[in-house]
């Protein structure tokens, strides 16, 4: 079994590296369930549908040019393209990346938490499309 620290996980969004800013991640990966159940069935029958995943990612608000906040800005209201790797930066056969497009449709640009704690966010953003692992496409 492959067991690593989770402290040098890879995240692209629009093709900017917020990897240093983000403190947690989760690429969440479902699928709808459609309903087949046939006359006579004693269960309910299901078979896979479209794919629905999410990605939600927590990250220290930072309004540098080319930073977190300026790349979610400028993306608000639209779908760009995300990708990922568990271990930065090499991709092998244990350690893949996925590729896939995200719709940012909600923002906290003042971030959150109380006096003395730093500014940070955590966000839910809707998959738009397939998430692709692949062995050999770079981060």
């Amino acid at each position: 079994m492959a067991i690593y620290l989770n402290n040098n996980v890879g995240l692209k969004i629009n093709s900017v590296d917020i990897s240093s800013l983000v403190s947690a991640v989760t690429l969440t990966q479902t699928f709808d369930e459609n309903e087949i159940t046939g006359m006579g069935q004693s269960s309910h029958v299901m078979a896979k549908g479209l794919e629905a995943s999410t990605l939600t990612v927590d990250f220290f608000d930072d309004w540098a040019a080319s930073s977190v906040m300026q790349t979610l800005n400028s993306a608000y209201g639209t779908t760009v393209a995300c990708s990922m790797i568990a271990v930065k930066p090499t991709v092998s056969a244990t350690n893949p990346t996925f590729s896939f497009s995200i719709l940012v449709n909600n923002l906290t640009p003042v971030g959150s938490g109380g006096v003395s704690d730093e500014a940070a966010s955590s966000l839910s953003f809707t998959v738009n499309t397939v998430v692709t692992q692949s062995y050999v496409t770079a981060f």
